[in-house]
């Protein structure tokens, strides 16, 4: 009798011993696919050559690879003109202002899953919230829309202005559209073509505020974090940043004086930065704007700022890009060769 309690109680404790070893074991996460952790940087291309792409940099900045749109998807071409990027969930979706159409890929093997195609007329940029997905379309001319679809990419509605329709972000359960743009007089001096953003409500996707900035300048950029949405606007005699409480849709205009036709918005642990055509880099800390370092480029296209990196495209339409990566402080990190008409860097 004394022995089976014995064993028992031995059985007990090598039992409680594994369970409480097999709870210590390390969980091991299963890679995704060949471009997690890293950066894709999309190619434009030419606008009458086949010639986009998407070239993958891992985090470290070692080896890029090009081209993996091609790569993964039978050696398909992706396009003319690719637009931007837009993530939801395990997806990317690739927008092709030329010709017409929205790849989505598996944002992690790049397979490709499906293509919106459907009332696109020259799409610009893509945003998501709830089960809508939004992408603004514009011809420079006579198509100035945003196009709703739903949840299994099937077209829902349009929503026209009377602006050119650009930027569109979601932020705390709206959807703000930039309903601004840049024209040009018979000099090439640049126009403004109006100063709002409009904002959808997706509960019955239709406007519900109209928002007209009170500067002079032109909208050059426009992005979002969770709550707000934030607003570039400038000249050649001022720059303005706008923050919109998405929920709210309350302004706050902020002047940044001294500073002169800001170009590019990115955002990063809630900190703000701003490159200008003087090609300078600055962030905000709250509102107050901090000069940080001048950088090399000829043309300022693609910019963001991903995990303490900052990265520029100084493009060509006709051969290869360049884009330079430079830390915080401004030590050049690495100068790569990108694809043709390199204009922008996301975070995988």
């Amino acid at each position: 009798m004394k022995l089976s309690k014995i064993l028992a109680s031995a059985f007990a404790f090598t039992l409680l011993f594994n369970i409480s070893c097999r709870n210590e074991d390390p969980v091991v996460e299963v890679p995704k696919g060949a471009y997690e952790n890293g950066i894709l940087i999309a190619n434009e291309g030419g606008f009458s050559t086949p010639t986009a792409s998407v070239t993958f940099l891992p985090n470290d900045l070692s080896a890029q690879e090009d081209n993996i749109y091609g790569k993964n998807n039978n050696n398909e071409n992706l396009g003319n003109v690719f637009q931007s990027i837009g993530f939801k969930n395990d997806n990317a979706f690739l927008v092709m202002n030329v010709p017409n159409k929205i790849e989505v890929v598996n944002r992690y093997t790049f397979k490709k899953t499906a293509t919106i195609s459907a009332n696109l007329e020259q799409p610009r940029y893509i945003a998501f919230t709830g089960n809508y997905t939004y992408v603004t379309n514009n011809n420079f001319y006579d198509v100035m829309k945003l196009n709703i679809y739903d949840a299994g990419n099937s077209f829902v509605k349009s929503i026209n202005f009377d602006r050119y329709a650009e930027k569109v972000v979601a932020s705390d359960g709206f959807v703000y559209v930039q309903t601004d743009g840049i024209t040009y007089d018979t000099n090439y001096n640049e126009l403004p073509t109006g100063h709002t953003i409009t904002r959808i409500n997706p509960s019955n996707n239709q406007v519900d505020k109209t928002i007209t900035l009170t500067d002079n300048g032109a909208i050059r950029d426009m992005i979002a974090d969770e709550n707000t949405v934030y607003v570039l606007s400038s000249d050649n005699n001022q720059t303005y940043l706008y923050k919109i409480a998405a929920k709210t849709a309350t302004v706050e205009q902020i002047a940044l004086p001294g500073i002169t036709n800001a170009a590019k918005l990115a955002i990063e642990n809630n900190k703000i930065y701003f490159v200008t055509a003087a090609k300078q880099l600055y962030s905000m800390n709250g509102n107050t704007v901090v000069p940080m370092f001048g950088f090399e480029t000829r043309n300022i296209y693609g910019f963001n700022v991903i995990d303490g990196k900052v990265y520029i495209a100084d493009p060509s339409f006709s051969a290869n890009s360049i884009t330079r990566v430079y830390n915080t402080s401004g030590t050049l990190l690495k100068t790569l060769t990108t694809g043709i008409g390199t204009n922008g860097f996301y975070k995988n």
